[in-house]
């Protein structure tokens, strides 16, 4: 299984295949996000199209637009309509403080220029104060929220500072039933797959 992983001028999307499932940890102080609430556990949609993690502070969650729009085109998002085209694409986003702030063009191309990033169990990226973590397992977004909470732990144990950080986790629904005993095993495996990520940035 696999998820798509594509980048433009300080804008990083990474693209889900239909039915793949989203939670989210966000902490700090001024963390930088935007359509968070829609992974809360309680709110009604069920799937995430995409996540968009842009640099530039507040500014480039513009991004995040492109990204829609590259979505809507292909009929991808949450249905809200019978025609072509009326969908609501879901694409929560993060920003990283500095750097150039991206606009919705850049999201766009980003989208154009995903390739493959093969999801082999538990795989993690690391991008600045943001956290993307994509599972093959079967999970609701209560237990993705729980993933990501585990995430956290290996940026703490990895050493990195104490800031605001929002990580994203995402689970393509392909690998076998998660009871009990395989949510914990994912929770590890997450959180040992950041703190590699996280060390490997900083070398």
């Amino acid at each position: 299984m696999t998820a798509r992983l594509g980048r433009h001028g300080g804008a990083l999307v990474v693209l889900f295949d239909e039915g793949t499932v989203g939670g989210v940890d966000a902490r700090g102080g001024a963390p930088g996000t935007r359509e968070l609430d829609v992974l809360a556990p309680e709110n009604l949609v069920g799937r995430v199209d995409a996540v968009c993690v842009a640099s530039g502070g507040p500014a480039g969650l513009a991004a995040a637009d492109g990204v829609l729009r590259w979505l809507r085109e292909r009929d991808r998002g949450f249905r809200v309509g019978e025609g072509p085209g009326q969908v609501v694409p879901i694409v929560p986003a993060a920003t990283n403080p500095g750097g150039p702030a991206p606009d919705a063009e850049a999201g766009y191309l980003a989208c154009q220029a995903a390739g493959e990033w093969p999801v082999d169990g538990v795989s993690a990226l690391v991008e600045g104060a943001v956290v993307v973590v994509v599972v093959d397992a079967e999970l609701d977004k209560a237990r993705c929220r729980r993933v990501a909470i585990s995430a956290r732990d290996g940026l703490v144990r990895a050493g990195a500072p104490d800031a605001a950080t929002t990580v994203f986790a995402a689970a393509t629904g392909t690998g076998p039933p998660t009871g009990p005993l395989e949510l914990d095993a994912l929770c590890g495996a997450a959180a040992d797959r950041v703190t590699a990520a996280y060390q490997a940035l900083r070398r």
